[in-house]
């Protein structure tokens, strides 16, 4: 059944009014004062609303959605194993008050929202670890039940199959209207039983049922993005890591929940080994009606930590990491004066603790593993051992060149496999020469352009950053000037956090860099991860909601762009349709003077997480009448509005 409810009432621009017809209401924000326009810039709101966070692993990114349906967004934020998953709900005042802690502390992965059972409020999905594969585990069910989260994982049917999890997803894969839900996880290890990645299918009720699906039981990702690149109305994924090819797949809407791969057909032959991949975020970048993809590379830390080095001359500071696997490596640098050694420590591979000393110069000295900062002499370390026999680390002094600098050597052993890396850090450095080829940490991130059917590479329309490390994307109009822009986390050097990137949409043509935009913490021992882009305060700029990965914090930045008299804009909230469908993967169409302009609820990107970001924000430049709005549900119900200004949020279904 295709119900359109069209309303066609002109609204004086800047009139206050509320109006409601068939399920659709429209609430004007307060007037917006001529301001001068001024660069994309934020501000860090963290304490001031309220998120107070921790030092620790975020590990992709926020899941960000209105929990409570009650017009304003939560957070959901994960902090990987060492304390539990946080909630965070939304005041009035537009502040949030932390909740009790869901769960127990758990090797929580990715986190994904949405209302599964349709009782009015979203619950919430939390990938679990499976334990390097000795204990696979089926993700965490928390059901929402009138604000009260209860675990519902055995309730629902899901808690006999687990593997290794990684990301969760709800998405109707059969367009019945329900939520079905899929695993993607990790490799299997040490005699895992039962498919990889796993479906469940909804069978009503809260009840969910595993559905066979020998292709997608065996891609071969730890990550997937939910779209619809075709645009059919079907959702289809596409699937991603750092460590194996990208692939997509389309879904074909059945009663099976099948898949079919199309990453050869939809992808420039060039591209149909894209490896590298750690987040996808979707955006209309042309304003053409599809859906275009922003691709994010970058090396993970297995990767980094291999013969990666960061020297920075200016600071004379050297960081290194290498692999904890069976090994000896090596690295010359000379000094001015004493060196001082810090940050040195290994990941401990397996529950055995294991102690990697320092020994210095040829007497093989003895001392602690330096992990605050500790000054090393000449006299101290006088010469090199002839034989290295124990693991740790070894450093000598070997006497001074021509120009008078110290000549130092440092070498670490490995007698077997004891780390899953290893990390040093050396002040007071003026030149080093390693033993070895430093890898470049940097990998060229992928734009596609959607043309029908198919994608075209157009990442040379892209800025320089998108050569570096990293690890996350998220898109919004940051300046309201109707074309989507792209916000990406840089990982930054092995030790020295950089800026992230805000790269700035020239009209569909090209992207402007900007790095100093305000939304960064480069103070702080960690990288750059993941995060999410949205309206936290409805009023009118997109802001942002970052995580760091390595012992960081979540941050949420206002977005203080003075827009000015020129840039208007529009938010659409989109609930319930009348036949009770929710919101995920509703189409919203708008129309104006100068730009028609697309968007499908959903996530907008996604590393692990999946946020559900059904506040859809449309910046529309000088354009202050809108001429229509348009909302599809998935299952072919719309409703539509005609003739309304803007600066304002429209509330559409129930």
């Amino acid at each position: 059944m295709f119900k359109n409810t069209t309303l066609n009432k002109l609204m004086l621009i800047g009139l206050p009014m509320t109006f409601t017809l068939a399920g659709c209401t429209t609430e004007p924000s307060k007037t917006l004062a001529p301001l001068i326009d001024s660069k994309i810039t934020f501000t860090d709101v963290s304490k001031e609303v309220g998120l107070r966070d921790k030092p620790a692993w975020k590990y992709g990114g926020p899941s960000v959605a209105d929990i409570n349906n009650d017009g304003i967004y939560d957070f959901v934020l994960g902090n990987h194993d060492t304390t539990p998953v946080k909630l965070y709900l939304s005041n009035k005042d537009k502040t949030y008050t932390e909740q009790p802690d869901l769960f127990n502390r758990a090797d929580s992965h990715g986190i994904a929202t949405a209302d599964f059972d349709q009782d009015g409020d979203n619950d919430i999905l939390v990938a679990l670890g499976g334990g390097n594969g000795t204990n696979p585990k089926p993700p965490m069910l928390l059901r929402n039940d009138n604000g009260i989260f209860v675990d519902g994982t055995k309730d629902a049917g899901i808690s006999h199959m687990g593997a290794r999890g990684r990301s969760a997803r709800w998405v109707d894969l059969d367009n019945d209207g329900d939520l079905d839900l899929i695993q993607v996880n990790a490799e299997q290890m040490n005699g895992e039983k039962g498919p990889r990645n796993i479906i469940f299918k909804n069978i009503g009720k809260g009840q969910f049922a595993y559905q066979a699906s020998a292709a997608f039981e065996h891609i071969d990702a730890e990550k997937v993005f939910v779209t619809d690149f075709n645009h059919d109305n079907i959702p289809d994924l596409v699937a991603f890591s750092s460590y194996t090819p990208l692939t997509l797949w389309q879904g074909q809407g059945d009663d099976k929940l099948t898949f079919t791969d199309v990453t050869t057909k939809m992808l420039p032959k060039s591209l149909t080994d894209l490896g590298f991949v750690t987040a996808v975020a979707e955006a209309d970048i042309d304003n053409d009606g599809d859906l275009d993809l922003y691709i994010s590379r970058g090396k993970l830390w297995y990767q980094i930590a291999n013969n990666a080095i960061s020297f920075n001359e200016e600071i004379k500071r050297l960081d290194l990491r290498d692999e904890g696997n069976k090994s000896h490596d090596g690295i010359s640098f000379t000094s001015k004066k004493e060196v001082n050694l810090l940050s040195f420590y290994h990941f401990p591979r397996g529950p055995k603790k294991v102690v990697l000393p320092l020994y210095l110069g040829g007497a093989k000295t003895r001392l602690d593993t330096p992990v605050k900062s500790t000054t090393i002499t000449p006299d101290m370390a006088k010469g090199f051992p002839d034989v290295i026999n124990e693991s740790g680390w070894y450093l000598g002094y070997l006497g001074d060149d021509e120009q008078g600098n110290h000549r130092w050597r440092m070498e670490w052993l490995l007698k077997s496999n004891l780390a899953w890396d290893m990390r040093a850090s050396v002040i007071g450095v003026e030149s080093i020469q390693p033993d070895w080829t430093p890898q470049n940490l940097g990998v060229p991130d992928v734009l596609l352009r959607n043309e029908g059917g198919k994608f075209s590479d157009i990442s040379a329309l892209l800025p320089k950053q998108s050569l570096d490390n990293n690890w996350g994307v998220s898109s919004g109009d940051f300046n309201n000037d109707t074309y989507n822009d792209f916000f990406v986390y840089r990982f930054g050097e092995l030790k020295q956090r950089v800026a992230d990137a805000l790269f700035i949409n020239k009209q569909g043509k090209g992207f402007e860099s900007s790095l100093n935009h305000g939304a960064n913490t480069l103070d702080i021992d960690a990288h750059g991860d993941m995060g999410a882009a949205f309206d936290y305060d409805l009023d009118g700029n997109i802001d942002l909601l970052n995580g760091d990965d390595d012992n960081g914090q979540w941050h949420l930045y206002k977005n203080i762009t003075a827009q000015g008299k020129h840039n208007h804009y529009l938010l659409t909230q989109v609930g319930y349709s009348e036949t009770g469908i929710d919101a995920i993967g509703a189409e919203i169409f708008v129309s104006a003077a100068k730009s028609n302009q697309y968007k499908r609820v959903g996530s907008g990107s996604a590393a692990h997480s999946q946020s559900l970001l059904n506040i859809a924000h449309f910046g529309l430049a000088t354009d202050s009448l809108i001429d229509s709005i348009k909302v599809v549900w998935r299952d072919g119900t719309s409703e539509e509005v005609k003739q309304v200004s803007s600066n304002q949020l429209i509330k559409f279904g129930r």
